[in-house]
């Protein structure tokens, strides 16, 4: 599988590249970041329209705006696509919620398995408690550009 890194020069982008390179059977075909720094083992590519490449796969832990631009590429060329990226208005939301009736997106504001068990956790316990007013107040690393994520998880009765 040849994977498309989108936000591939940020911490995750970085993260995820390494941990492809011990699957066997997966790798990062290519990047996408604002600027090439050079340090990468695969080609960055800082524009979409210059991609020559076509992955299986694109795993996006990009900004907004970056996120959006990938969409299109992932569009055109009918590739799914992760989406780990937060901080959408609800605008981009919708144009996510749009291209997913083209092409199969996952979607997630949170990517740590903690916070996801979590979530359910509180999903469960907010059913027996119907009296109870829940907040959850996300927050990430410090040096997380959109902190706390405007992507939080929502808890229904």
């Amino acid at each position: 599988m040849k994977v498309l890194v989108n936000g591939c020069n940020g911490k995750m982008g970085q993260e995820v590249a390494r941990q492809i390179k011990v699957i066997e059977d997966i790798d990062v075909l290519c990047g996408v970041a604002r600027t090439d720094s050079g340090d990468n083992s695969f080609p960055v590519f800082t524009n979409t329209l210059d991609i020559d490449l076509i992955p299986d796969i694109i795993i996006d832990f990009s900004k907004p705006a970056g996120t959006l631009d990938i969409l299109e590429f992932a569009k055109k060329n009918n590739i799914p696509i992760v989406i780990a990226t937060t901080g959408f208005s609800d605008e981009e939301n919708k144009k996510i919620e749009d291209a997913s009736r083209i092409i199969p997106i996952f979607k997630s504001a949170n990517m740590s398995y903690e916070i996801n068990l979590m979530s359910k956790i509180v999903c469960e316990i907010a059913q027996k408690l119907r009296e109870a007013d829940i907040e959850i107040i996300e927050t990430h690393h410090n040096r997380k550009i959109d902190s706390p994520s405007r992507n939080g998880f929502t808890v229904s009765k």
